[in-house]
């Protein structure tokens, strides 16, 4: 924050006349001296009134003695310019007599303060309070009960940044927007800006008459102000915390998208200008999905209206809950004609359905403290393939949670994951918190536990809980109670064992022959860990196993809630079972190791016995088991081969996974070629059927499945006809962008840039400097970083900091170059040498990640040279010490995994010389 008092120009984008409306706007809200927009007026040693308040300022929470009763703010908006201007003022509830406020603030100037207590106003000075907070010290102590601070006010809008309020221009006109979880409300406002704090807020923004201004609520009064800005008044909020506020400002274009639900709630679409048509599909379908939500949660849409807001560019996050707008990064909502494909579908359909379901998780129902913030990941994770199976059951979306619950399992085996529920201590952890825990590990653990309720019971717990804490905060035991109030006194205490403590139960089931004929299926469990990891295995969870089996030609189902290090199901008695599957419908959060050949007698004729789901979730299993060195890379590799015929998508595309998953560290140079021949003689016959050109009448499995596998056999395999195919397709696609399906065009793009020369990579990097398309930008400025060449790669990362492209898109370049093994040091050594200029240049949640450009090497020298570069840089980057702990611990699996298995590799792929 600046504490100081100066007078500025003011200049901006817009010119003289932009910056005089500013100014008249600015006037009226006491905002100006010296003729110019005051920045800040307040100086620290005054010449009279009290000394400096010795209080120090909190360390991460604040006091929680006042409260907050309700919001007025008033925001005057260029999105040409530098700074805004706002006044606050907040109705407050003092607890106990105080001479000190405390309030979060980021980037704020204090211009004006005081508080009206008693029917009287009492000055305030500002107390700096470092980077998040800032201090009002009254000037006579204000008493306990009712109170009323006022704050005029500046701010950044930020033009780099996608967090707090920020701008971005977009085919020559600029936009403003905001995004302000989890703690970036406090650049807007100086706020309560913790999730406890829920409370109404009333806005009214100053803005050009030729934009458009959104915000949470409806417009209820639009007036001109006569100097080309107008004021919009928003109607109250229902109460909120400061991180779901939000705001849109800009010549937008407005697509109505109808009604939905039992109140009639309008549903509409903003898009830049511009775009309006590009929006037909967000607008079909969002009304629809809102509808089934609601019906599921049995309680009305809680808001006035929904709105859907496109942002050109963001970093951090794909879309954002915001109670009535929820703003979406543009490739999500919005696609030309020809960019509707399948994909974006699908893509589409799953985040909205996850961010219209915060509306009740997260918005009406808000976590009291970042702890809990899987209440609202999780809980709207879990709920889209629900959601998206009942709207579109050809979907296949139960198959797609299965593979999203192994993906989280992958994040959960490592020591330095973090629980679902986890301590919130520094600033780090909250950053920290949005993550595939969060969001996979816990939206598995809600479907496990549904599958153990049932249904409808896991609904009506879900239903007490919103309805007794709506438009309120919640925490993880008053969800928990409500779950164990319908399904047992046992459920609350199961579900904490897996809140609590990190990491992937490994079961093991084994039969057990016993005296009186009635076989019993002995299972144990210890925690999932990888070779070389640094764990221990001793930990138990209350663990739901559904078990579901034949013998003598019936199948049955049996359960049991394992709460204890070992345990014992006894199934029919008499006859021996033919096939036994312990996680019935693979809806259970653990990995199951088959003792006695049960494996080998699921998997028979395919594992014609089993659901696709239960089929994906057993070969998931198995892959995932040669990491802990029960099953061998030449038997995952074995099990691919024989699974590869599979008609199934989801089937092929794990046996793909398992194919991949050894090329990059596991493969000698001098068996590279046999690899590619492995790859060749499993895949490519598909892969060359299917080509690069969809076929009239062709499913949407088929149209999925391309893109993968043919990547796959192009790259690994070294498909000369694919690879020649993809070439041609690429130029032709320059010229003429219907040449290539929208689903395949990254494919063709990268296919062609790792075997091209640097005359394709000058037509690349013209067309990403010329298109004004972000989605065709996006994807040939990440071709840019999979050419293999190395003058032409260190070319490509030259690009990265030279200001041609905006650096939110540009730094693909460098991630898309770590996925070949001959430029992954070349990107290392260009991070490392350009370290501050990608800090100075890159946007705060983009830096965070930076440690893992390390995460792909496989040996211990880089491991040491990755901690000895970063140790002392990563607490600079919010969230960093744990991504550096995180990319630290892969290469050390990595290393391990690759001294164990290698072998096994090795003795496979001997066959393919």
């Amino acid at each position: 924050m600046h504490w100081r008092s100066k007078c500025v120009s003011g200049t901006n984008e817009n010119g003289s006349k932009e910056l005089e409306v500013m100014r008249s706007r600015a006037r009226r809200l006491g905002l100006v001296r010296c003729g110019m927009i005051l920045l800040g007026t307040w100086r620290l040693a005054m010449a009279a009134g009290p000394g400096p308040v010795e209080t120090a300022p909190p360390a991460l929470r604040l006091p929680g003695t006042v409260q907050p009763v309700h919001y007025q703010a008033e925001l005057t908006i260029d999105p040409t310019a530098d700074t805004f201007a706002g006044t606050l003022d907040i109705e407050l509830l003092v607890g106990e007599k105080t001479s000190l406020l405390w309030l979060n603030a980021t980037e704020l100037t204090i211009r004006d303060a005081s508080v009206t207590s008693g029917g009287e106003r009492v000055g305030s000075k500002p107390v700096p309070g470092g980077e998040d907070f800032v201090g009002f010290a009254f000037d006579r102590p204000v008493s306990e009960g009712p109170a009323t601070l006022h704050v005029a006010y500046t701010g950044m809008l930020n033009k780099n940044e996608t967090n707090g309020l920020f701008r971005q221009q977009e085919n020559g006109d600029w936009y403003a927007f905001s995004q302000f979880e989890a703690t970036d409300a406090r650049k807007a406002f100086p706020c309560f800006d913790e999730p406890s704090y829920k409370t109404p807020w009333q806005l009214t923004l100053h803005v050009s008459r030729k934009n458009v201004a959104v915000s949470n609520t409806p417009v209820i009064s639009e007036i001109d102000e006569g100097d080309g800005m107008k004021t919009v008044r928003f109607a109250v909020t229902k109460p909120l915390p400061s991180y779901l506020v939000a705001i849109g400002v800009g010549p937008f274009d407005v697509v109505d998208a109808g009604r939905s639900g039992t109140k009639n709630t309008p549903v509409r679409i903003i898009t830049p200008k511009g775009k309006a048509a590009e929006a037909r599909y967000a607008a079909a379908t969002t009304p629809a999905l809102l509808a089934l939500l609601e019906q599921y949660f049995r309680i009305p849409f809680p808001y006035e209206k929904l709105d859907c807001l496109a942002i050109p560019e963001t970093v951090g996050f794909g879309a954002m809950e915001n109670a009535g707008l929820i703003t979406y990064r543009v490739p999500l909502i919005l696609a030309k004609p020809q960019d509707q494909t399948i994909s974006f579908e699908r893509a589409y359909a799953n985040v909205c359905v996850h961010e219209v379901a915060h509306q009740w998780f997260g918005d009406y129902v808000t976590m009291k403290w970042w702890d809990d913030i899987w209440l609202n990941e999780s809980f709207a994770t879990w709920m889209t393939p629900k959601i998206i199976d009942q709207w579109k059951p050809e979907w296949g979306s139960r198959v797609d949670k299965v593979v999203s619950r192994s993906n989280a399992m992958g994040n959960d085996t490592l020591v330095t994951a973090r629980k679902i529920r986890q301590p919130i201590e520094t600033r780090h952890d909250i950053a920290n918190a949005f993550d595939g825990i969060s969001y996979g590990k816990g939206a598995a653990v809600l479907a496990m536990f549904e599958a153990w309720m049932g249904e409808e019971k896991f609904r009506d717990g879900v239903h007490h809980y919103l309805a007794a804490h709506a438009f309120g905060n919640a925490s993880a035991d008053d969800f928990l109670a409500a779950m164990s109030a319908e399904g047992g006194k046992e459920i609350g205490p199961a579900i904490s064992t897996f809140l609590e403590q990190p990491g992937v139960p490994l079961v093991t089931a084994e039969l057990k022959a016993n005296s009186d004929s009635v076989p019993s299926l002995f299972l144990t469990q210890r925690r999932f860990l990888p070779v070389g990891s640094t764990g221990s295995a001793k930990q138990t969870w209350h663990i739901p196993i559904r078990v579901r089996y034949r013998a003598a030609g019936v199948e049955s189902q049996t359960r049991l809630l394992m709460t204890t290090e070992t345990a014992e199901i006894s199934l029919s008695p008499g006859a021996h079972p033919d096939w036994i599957l312990a996680n019935e419908g693979e809806s259970g959060y653990y990995r199951v190791l088959y003792k006695g050949g049960f494996l080998d007698r699921l998997l028979k004729d395919g594992g014609a016995v089993m659901s696709v789901a239960e089929r994906t979730g057993v070969v998931g299993d198995v892959a995932a088991l040669v990491e802990t060195g029960d099953v061998s890379m030449r038997d995952a590799l074995n099990l691919a081969v024989l699974l590869a015929k599979d008609n199934n998508r989801h089937i092929i595309e794990r046996t793909l996974r398992i194919a991949a998953s050894i090329d990059s560290h596991l493969v000698p140079y001098e068996l590279r070629q046999s690899y590619s021949r492995f790859i060749q003689q499993v895949f490519g016959e598909r892969a060359r059927a299917l080509g690069f050109t969809p076929n009239p009448g062709e499913d949407d499995e088929t149209r999925l499945l391309r893109s993968r596998i043919i990547a796959l056999v192009a790259d690994e395999g070294e498909d000369p006809v694919l690879v020649a195919e993809a070439a041609k397709l690429a130029r032709l696609w320059l010229k003429d962008r219907s040449a290539v399906n929208s689903d395949l065009v990254s494919t063709v793009l990268r296919v062609a840039a790792r075997n091209g020369d640097r005359a394709l990579f000058d037509l690349f990097h013209a067309e990403a400097a010329k298109t004004h398309d972000r989605r065709e930008r996006g994807r040939l400025l990440s071709a840019l970083g999979s050419f293999r060449d190395e003058a032409i790669e260190r070319a490509a990362l030259d690009i990265v900091l030279s200001g041609e492209f905006d650096i939110r898109e540009a730094d693909v370049i460098f991630w898309s170059g770590l996925d070949d093994p001959k430029s992954r040091e070349m990107v290392y050594e260009f991070v490392k040498k350009n370290f501050d200029g990608l800090m100075a240049k890159l946007p705060r949640d983009a830096v965070s990640d930076l440690p893992f450009v390390g995460g792909s090497f496989c040996d211990k020298a880089h491991a040491a040279d990755l901690e000895s570069f970063f140790k002392h840089r990563v607490e600079k980057l919010t969230g960093g010490p744990r991504t550096l702990a995180q990319a630290l611990e892969i290469i050390s699996l990595c290393t391990a995994f690759k001294e164990a298995q290698q072998p096994s590799v090795i003795g496979f792929l001997t066959q393919y010389r």
